[in-house]
């Protein structure tokens, strides 16, 4: 199997962990005041790395879907998604802002937490998989504080490691 696709658990294959598609370096916190600059400024933690060889790309891709809706979920939390053929490898990034972003969110409400995925064009089942162990996550009231309270890269990665 792939050692970035999320596995089957219906098929007896082992689960892998969330935090096994993100990295230190995906990790943000972020200087952004508007959500098209979070979008540009997360997105560019992308550039020259295994997921994508130009993050501009995936940049615009992921502008042009938050035109089309806004993936502000509500709770302090968005998700800009994208599956495109110039990733290689799912991943996604972890940006934080303190005093949150004005993100068209569904309850109106500032982002603190955006959660950028990156995709293949092929990787549907994967993405799904991995946008909703993420959502199971974050829909943690505690742990989604903790994760905006945390002062670094590495305590977020061990926020995320114990779930």
């Amino acid at each position: 199997m792939h050692p970035y696709m999320v596995p089957n658990p219906d098929k007896g294959e082992k689960m892998s962990q969330v935090i096994d598609f993100t990295d230190l370096k995906y990790i943000k916190f972020l200087e952004a005041e508007n959500k098209m600059g979070a979008i540009g400024e997360l997105g560019s933690v992308f550039d020259n790395t295994s997921v994508c060889d130009n993050a501009d790309i995936l940049v615009q891709a992921l502008k042009e879907r938050e035109e089309i809706m806004s993936t502000g979920i509500g709770f302090g939390i968005a998700i800009p998604h994208v599956k495109i053929d110039a990733v290689k490898e799912m991943a996604f990034a972890i940006g934080i802002s303190k005093k949150g972003i004005a993100f068209d969110s569904m309850d109106g409400e500032p982002v603190h937490i955006i959660i950028m995925v990156a995709a293949g064009e092929k990787q549907h089942k994967e993405y799904l998989r991995l946008l909703s162990n993420i959502m199971a996550i974050l829909k943690k009231g505690e742990v989604k504080d903790r994760i905006i309270d945390a002062g670094s890269s590495e305590e977020v990665i061990e926020i995320l490691a114990e779930e």
